[in-house]
């Protein structure tokens, strides 16, 4: 073996260089000592400053980390197994991120810290297997786990889901682990026993995604065997073809099992594919139904969509004959890609392409030819430049104006958080964001992670935004500790809106609030609750309410107002107005 081949094995632990022989660029051996420590710690850098951000600075704000932390509050105060919404048994939901975080209530006691390091810890058990998965399907590239984690790391939907309490983030690794398990069978010729355990732990890895995620992520192992037999160019005699496709949809089966078992129990064994199904329970602003939100799939693939870089690579790979390992990967991206658009879950339902894409863009990576002179983050730095002269031009613009323009656009008020936003984020993202752009590092590995640090500014940015002036918009709790107070004082709450527990958690209420969503079915609820207090939502001035509210305050980008029952005298109340 060369000194060259030495010095670059040392990219990766000493326990991941497993490959008899390992090929290295010219130009990636002679990285330094420090950059070749840097590259093996930076992605658990990159997440650890993001866990620590979002749980010093931000509160919990998306609508389905809200919901999800709700359902596993009335959990855990009727000491029941069963996921519920509302108050009410939903086994529709899957509950595996429920049961930790319940667990961890047991021991730790109830917090929103343990919720919110639940999907921190599953990202990084995604990042560390995504590094051996590289190596499994390129054991003689050493530079692939070190670009895997990399560019996963450095995707900006990774970055966010991980930090989010979310079912989509803790079903990556068991669907990286499905896949990692048919791989390993793919590329080696194992024994009997061995081939047999691989097809358990695929299956296994794919039913706990089912469990995490929904039904269709057992859709993937299958999908992977046929994608894997129609992509490679393999004959009868190195491979049984019947038998892997029967094993691959005998693993997709054993996958469905544990979660039709489970509503078995419950007496729903029939609703089986409605078990996560994003297209039969639409009504939540967290599903994000409306197909027109995949057009942002190219925001969430940040920055790496728009890297000159690697679309310079995958053309000039794309030359030659493409290996067995980028053929797999095709495999696993076409398997992900069809489980997430059946989840119906739309955005977060195809937060699962990120593994794959990190795997092919990492062999892409492994072997490109860097030039000596390339402003290659320019247009991946662009972005965060653009994002912060938008912080900076709300400073400036008053806010009025914006809403008229904004009213224009797209037919509805401007989010009143936009007038919180401050100046500081927007300086730090156009002052950082205009240096990494204009940086021309020598090393491909020095480069990747000038351009994988990009959504952690943007991310860090963000959540200092949160702590200094966007928290009192998205922080309820105001508005949950005063439903609490109503509650203790033995009256019945209600919200005049398709709610799904965003108050319940963050107000520890005991009782979940009813949901009223129609005008008629607020008025016959006050008539029947003439001491009861209805809780709205509203757009427009607070000054032109109609009357005097119990408490009147602010839910992410609306208005929110708590009335006694008694103001509302019938469907046409004015009330019940969604514009003031």
């Amino acid at each position: 073996m060369s000194l060259e081949t030495r010095q670059h094995e040392q990219l990766i632990p000493a326990e991941e260089r497993d490959a008899p022989r390992i090929e290295a660029l010219p130009e990636e051996t002679s990285l330094s000592p420090f950059l070749q420590r840097l590259s093996r710690t930076a992605p658990f850098l990159f997440m650890a400053v993001l866990i620590f951000g979002a749980l010093a600075w931000r509160p919990t704000t998306a609508p389905i980390e809200l919901e999800t932390l709700a359902s596993a509050w009335h959990m855990y105060l009727r000491d029941t197994l069963v996921p519920l919404r509302n108050g009410l048994l939903a086994p529709e939901i899957p509950p595996l991120l429920h049961w930790l975080i319940v667990g961890g209530w047991q021991v730790f006691g109830v917090s929103e810290w343990w919720p919110r390091l639940v999907p921190a810890l599953a990202a990084i058990a995604t990042v560390l297997l995504v590094g051996r998965t590289a190596l499994v399907l390129w054991p003689h590239r050493a530079a692939t786990p070190i670009f895997a984690r990399l560019l996963l790391t450095g995707v900006g939907a990774f970055a966010v889901a991980m930090t989010m309490v979310e079912p989509q983030t803790v079903a990556l690794p068991f669907i990286l682990a499905s896949f990692h398990a048919l791989s390993e069978l793919w590329m080696g010729k194992p024994g009997f026993f061995r081939t047999i355990a691989g097809w358990l732990l695929s299956a296994a890895a794919a039913a706990l995604a089912v469990m995490a995620g929904g039904w269709s992520w057992a859709l993937v192992p299958m999908l992977c065997a046929i994608g894997i037999w129609l992509l490679d160019d393999v004959t009868r005699q190195e491979r049984s073809i019947i038998l892997w496709m029967l094993g691959g949809l005998v693993i997709s089966t054993l996958a469905l099992l544990p979660a039709w078992l489970w509503l078995r129990t419950l007496g729903g064994e029939q609703m089986l594919f409605h078990f996560g199904n994003g297209w039969s329970d639409p009504a939540t602003e967290a599903s994000r139904s409306e197909p027109w939100s995949l057009l942002l799939l190219p925001v969430v693939l940040y920055p790496w969509i728009c890297w000159k870089t690697l679309s310079r690579a995958l053309s000039r790979h794309l030359r030659e004959k493409v290996g067995v390992g980028f053929r797999l990967c095709l495999a696993f991206l076409a398997a992900t890609v069809i489980a997430g658009v059946v989840s119906g879950w739309q955005l977060v339902g195809l937060l699962s392409v990120v593994c794959p894409l990190s795997l092919l863009g990492a062999r892409l990576l492994a072997t490109q030819e860097i030039k000596p002179k390339d402003f290659h983050a320019v247009v991946p730095g662009f972005f965060a430049l653009f994002i912060g002269l938008i912080f900076f031009l709300m400073n400036i613009v008053p806010t009025a104006h914006l809403d008229v323009v904004w009213r224009q656009v797209f037919g509805a008020p401007l989010p009143i958080w936009l007038g919180g936003i401050g100046l500081a984020a927007g300086l730090s993202l156009l002052v950082i964001g205009y240096i990494l752009a204009q940086l021309s590092p020598s090393h491909q590995v020095s480069r990747t992670l000038q351009v994988a640090i990009l959504p952690t500014l943007l991310m860090t940015s963000l959540n200092l935004e949160f702590d200094g002036n966007l928290r009192p918009f998205f922080d309820l709790t105001p508005v949950a500790s005063r439903m609490k107070q109503l509650q203790d004082a033995g009256l019945s709450v209600a919200v005049f809106s398709d709610y799904r527990g965003e108050f319940d958690f963050a107000g520890r209420l005991e009782i979940a609030p009813q949901p009223v969503r129609t005008r008629v079915e607020a008025a016959r609820w006050a008539a029947a609750h003439p001491a009861g207090a209805i809780v709205t939502y509203f757009d427009g001035s607070p000054l032109r309410l109609p009357a005097l509210p119990m408490f009147r305050g602010v839910a992410r980008d609306r208005w929110v107002a708590i009335w006694p029952a008694s103001v509302i005298e019938g469907p046409d109340s004015p009330v019940l107005n969604s514009q003031f």
